[in-house]
């Protein structure tokens, strides 16, 4: 078990940032079986996750920019871990930023995109093993991947 560690308060700017695009985030997750996961370890991002048909778990990421404070970058990921080899094989790509200036329309046709490039992902679109990652529990420990089966599949 990893000790538990202590994060700071979300900023309010990264607060406010996300307020703006609450409705359009989650309004998109819930109609396409997402999960939000708002600022998961800290992170000035919202994590949107489900599992995957094909294995694994897939992410659409809305993160922060913090340098123009005014742009949200979106990005897909999807990874199949292999728990007796303590690896993790996965693929991403940026599907752009989002002025929040701009119609809220804009978000969704990123969001949208990002998605339909996850459902195109073929296992052999996933790059070569990574780890071992020694703190790994292949026997019913905890993982960085526990809660596939919480998950909705898409």
């Amino acid at each position: 078990m990893r000790p538990l560690t202590r994060l700071s308060p979300v900023p309010v700017e990264i607060i406010e940032a996300f307020r703006a695009v609450a409705p359009t985030l989650e309004a998109f997750a819930r109609t396409n079986g997402f999960v939000i996961d708002r600022y998961r370890r800290g992170k000035a991002a919202w994590e949107l996750r489900c599992a995957r048909q094909q294995g694994g778990e897939a992410r659409l990421t809305v993160s922060y920019r913090e340098r123009t404070g005014h742009l949200l970058d979106v990005s897909a990921t999807w990874w199949v871990d292999d728990l007796t080899s303590r690896t993790r094989r996965l693929v991403s790509a940026k599907a752009g930023a989002f002025d929040r200036r701009a119609s809220q329309r804009q978000l969704e046709e990123l969001l949208l995109d990002a998605m339909h490039q996850i459902d195109r992902w073929a296992p052999s679109d996933l790059g070569p093993p990574r780890g071992p990652f020694k703190d790994w529990v292949a026997d019913g420990g905890e993982t960085l991947t526990d809660d596939h089966d919480q998950l909705p599949v898409r």
